[in-house]
Parts: structure tokens; C-alpha cells; sequence
């Protein structure tokens, strides 16, 4: 019998886990032709009356994505490191804090915190193309985003 209830248990606990599974969509721009991923919690709010981008938002108001494409601005994106740099003049007046900055060919990265929220910022440039998001959650709903940042971030295609 007690053999019986462990299986029992096993299957009910294997069934929950597969329950609880992310499932992640696809949001395909087909004006600039850039792609990203994002967790189905996230509810599209509708693209852009100019086509070149997306905000999704949780349905508890806890997380924000915005994804868009646009031409570089001079002297604010059109370099991975002008990007940084206009981050680290900005943070003052923004009330950010970074804890994260990474740069290579072609794509930026800044992060951090303000206020209670964390935030993720990702610039990819292409020519004179500038394709970033901007991810924002609760830093009390750390543990729950932190998988979802990496599948955002490695899944964005300008």
C-alpha cells in the first residue's frame, strides 16, 4: 500500500511540474524584421501605430517589455559604446543604479536597479539600425523574471 501512495505521489508531483512549465511565445516585427521571445504571462499590447515595435505586460502589473527598432541616434546609439556612455550620464537623472554592463560587436548591455524595480536594457545595431528592449520587474519578483531575462536576452534576432 505505502508503495502504492509513493507512486501515486511521484505521478502527482511529475504532473504539477510539467504544469508549471514557462511556455514561451514568438513576436515576429515584420516592419524591421527583428524577433524575440517572451514568457506567455506577458500580454501583448498591440504593435505600434508605426510598426516598429511592441509593449507586453504582466497581467499583475509586476513586469514590462518593451521591444522597438528604430534609425541610431548620433552621439546617443549608433555604437555599443555610445550607448553605454549616454547609460552611465543618464543613471543620475534617472535614479538607476548599474550593477551590469557588457558591450561586443554589433550589441550593448545595461542593467540594474531603480527603485524597487529591476531593469534590463539590450541595444543591437545593424548599419544604422538600432533595435533594443527594455525589460522591467519587481525586484521582489526576482527569482520568478531571472530565467526569463536569459530567454528574453539570447533569444533577441535584429
Amino acid at each position: 500500500m505505502q508503495n502504492i501512495f509513493l507512486l501515486f505521489s511521484l505521478v502527482f508531483l511529475s504532473a504539477n511540474a510539467c504544469g508549471t512549465e514557462l511556455i514561451y511565445k514568438t513576436y515576429v516585427n515584420h516592419r524591421y524584421g527583428y524577433t524575440i521571445d517572451y514568457p506567455d504571462y506577458l500580454v501583448p499590447q498591440g504593435e505600434a501605430a508605426n510598426g516598429d515595435g511592441q509593449v507586453f505586460l504582466s497581467k499583475d502589473g509586476e513586469a514590462e517589455l518593451r521591444v522597438y527598432a528604430r534609425a541610431c541616434i548620433d552621439d546617443w546609439d549608433t555604437t555599443p559604446a555610445e550607448f553605454l556612455k549616454k547609460a552611465e550620464q543618464e543613471k543620475l537623472k534617472d535614479g538607476k543604479i548599474i550593477t551590469y554592463k557588457a558591450k561586443g560587436k554589433g550589441f550593448a548591455v545595461v542593467s540594474g536597479t531603480k527603485g524597487k524595480q529591476i531593469y534590463y536594457d539590450k541595444l543591437l545595431t545593424t548599419g544604422n539600425w538600432c533595435t533594443s528592449f527594455e525589460w522591467n520587474y519587481a525586484a521582489s519578483q526576482k527569482e520568478k523574471y531571472d530565467e526569463a531575462t536569459k530567454l528574453i536576452a539570447s533569444s533577441f534576432k535584429p
